[in-house]
């Protein structure tokens, strides 16, 4: 049940999160964002190449190849939002750290890369093993911001080398909160307008979480993210995950269990 939660929020606020950057500027030049690049890395006489400036759903990014990877400059706002370290991957086929000392190390990295990690009230929404076959395994770590029990687009996905402690990746979105955090409909609402996606469920658990998502260009929205499971027909698992408008009652999505 957590797992497809997780892939949804992974999903609603990188893939489809079209964040607002109007009015914080003009946009920086490549030799100002080359500074950045370099700063985030803590090499002052490492390589930082400009390869290109890419417009992203998050944004507008001057990209920079390190030689061991790249890193992403928010071309407004002058922040590393995003770096990868392929030469961190080596020798992530032996799992020598557990959980604990992988997810300290995130937590380090993080408080050190995300302003105000410290301060904020960040959430871990994941933490675990993930196996990739013959490229290795990973440690992901996933942290969100919470107010008023609320889930926001404010995340910090780390993911490390669980043979040797590296960092692998970075992933560090931080944005304004413009979405009113008072849900219109209640959690009872949003558990039965859900349950209405899966026509004859017969429901055995369910989880209902407060979350901004940007569900449109520019626009956050309040969202019922809710998850469900129903007794098994026929051998077939029941149920999945339905993100509804906690204002309006609209279905955004529904993504049943395969």
């Amino acid at each position: 049940m957590k797992r497809i939660y997780i892939v949804a929020m992974l999903y609603l606020v990188i893939a489809v999160s079209v964040a607002s950057v109007a009015g914080a500027g003009a946009p920086i030049g490549v030799d100002t964002a080359k500074g950045k690049a370099q700063g985030f890395l803590d090499a002052p006489d490492a390589t930082v190449q400009y390869q290109k400036t890419e417009r992203l759903n998050l944004g507008e990014y001057h990209v920079f190849g390190t030689g061991e990877g790249q890193v992403y400059v928010n071309a407004r706002t002058g922040v590393v939002e995003r770096a990868t370290f392929d030469s961190a991957r080596k020798d992530s086929h032996n799992i020598r750290l557990d959980r604990a000392a992988a997810e300290a190390a995130a937590r380090a990295y993080a408080e050190k890369k995300y302003r105000g990690f410290a301060e904020k009230n960040m959430r871990l929404t994941r933490s675990n093993l993930v196996a990739h076959g013959d490229a290795g395994s990973e440690y992901s770590c996933i942290w969100r911001e919470e107010i008023e029990d609320v889930l926001t687009p404010n995340t910090v996905v780390v993911n490390v080398n669980p043979g040797t402690g590296e960092i692998m990746s970075y992933l560090g979105i931080q944005r304004e909160i413009k979405s009113p955090l008072e849900p219109k409909l209640s959690r009872d609402e949003a558990l039965k307008i859900a349950a209405g996606q899966f026509p004859g469920i017969r429901v055995t658990d369910a989880t209902a979480d407060l979350s901004v998502e940007y569900t449109r260009p520019d626009t956050q929205t309040l969202t019922w993210v809710i998850t469900m499971r129903g007794e098994p027909a026929d051998h077939v698992l029941q149920g999945g995950l339905v993100v509804i408008d906690a204002q309006t009652g609209e279905v955004l999505m529904v993504s049943p269990y395969l």
